[in-house]
């Protein structure tokens, strides 16, 4: 599948960038969990088994790959075939092809699997993993919706996820993953929203987001002070950049 964007210069010579496949997705899910369980940042609401976390998010992935309106770019570990890490994007409608044409999924005889979210669903509309808190995973989900409809976020990029693996952090994987679906932006004159966890906020300031909102979970309370911390996340967007 063809990148919308060259190669950035900066990607390190023994990593490639590309669009992952159904055949990417274990991988990616794999990725996925061990980002956010070592940076403990967001997972209030995961359950505490790593393969029932594992399954969850390996269906979330799949479902997001199969939504039209969704694009994601890994960088892979050329030397050993492992994912350093990968970016989901939520497209705005309009620019659909100027951040690379929807494929989709497909299964072994080459047809393309029902969208399971192609219909637009709120973003509080998640199952909760087996063995996770419904009320808490509902309330997390829930504060992101509110965000995305407090700053009216249908017509801008959005930087849904970005994981990195443990074993490849500062290698140049996150900007290498940001700076050319920026770029894109840039040239389109198109704002980029995100949700950062504390890890991700000194990558994304650096490259020009700024803060609008701070979204606080006071867990003591929302547990009855089964877990004593406040989780947070960052609302920033990041205004078009003149070249």
């Amino acid at each position: 599948m063809a990148l919308p964007f060259s190669p950035p210069a900066s990607l390190d010579p023994s990593f490639t960038i590309s669009r992952p496949s159904e055949a990417d997705i274990d991988k990616l899910a794999h990725v996925y969990y061990e980002s956010f369980w070592t940076g403990q940042a967001s997972i209030f609401w995961w359950s505490p088994d790593r393969d029932t976390m594992i399954d969850w998010l390996h269906v979330r992935v799949t479902n997001k790959m199969a939504n039209p309106g969704v694009r994601h770019f890994q960088i892979v570990d050329n030397n050993n075939g492992e994912v350093v890490g990968f970016t989901r994007w939520d497209i705005p409608k309009g620019y659909e092809d100027k951040f690379g044409a929807w494929t989709g999924p497909v299964d072994v005889k080459g047809t393309v699997k029902p969208d399971v979210e192609a219909a637009p669903t709120p973003k509080a509309a998640v199952i909760p993993p087996r063995g996770g808190d419904p009320e808490l995973c509902r309330a997390f989900f829930g504060a992101i919706a509110e965000a995305s409809k407090r700053w009216d976020t249908s017509g801008m990029l959005g930087l849904s996820l970005l994981c990195t693996s443990p074993k490849y952090f500062r290698r140049g994987a996150a900007r290498a993953l940001l700076e050319p679906m920026l770029a894109i932006a840039d040239r389109e004159g198109l704002r980029t929203y995100l949700e950062a966890t504390p890890a991700g906020y000194p990558v994304y300031e650096k490259l020009g987001f700024r803060t609008v909102e701070v979204i606080e979970f006071d867990l003591a309370a929302m547990t009855g002070g089964k877990q004593k911390r406040v989780d947070s996340l960052t609302i920033m967007i990041r205004e078009p950049q003149l070249t």
